[in-house]
């Protein structure tokens, strides 16, 4: 009784470990995602900003409503939210399939 009692420890035991690894791996998965988004999305705002802004909103340039040119704090500003939602969609995917 004492060794199927202790058999059943180990076996709850090995799967709380392998989910709790498949968590981490999981997880560390989207942080990644997040930063390459992160280091993409501030180089390419700032770079292609100007060429984009001009010409979709040409009069709210001359007006001065919009900046021509992105300063690299707005840059990554900008990006923080592009990283951020870069990894609203993986983590809801990983939560649903929690539930299954």
């Amino acid at each position: 009784m004492e060794e199927s009692r202790n058999e059943v420890e180990k076996r709850i035991e090995k799967r709380i470990e392998k989910r709790v690894e498949e968590a981490v791996i999981s997880w560390t998965q989207i942080l990644i995602q997040i930063a390459i988004m992160f280091v993409i999305s501030v180089i390419v705002l700032k770079f292609v900003w100007a060429w984009v802004v001009i010409d979709l909103f040409p009069g709210a340039v001359d007006q001065g409503l919009i900046s021509a040119n992105l300063t690299w704090l707005a840059s990554l500003k900008l990006a923080v939210l592009v990283g951020v939602l870069s990894g609203v969609y993986p983590t809801f995917t990983k939560a649903v399939e929690g539930f299954d």
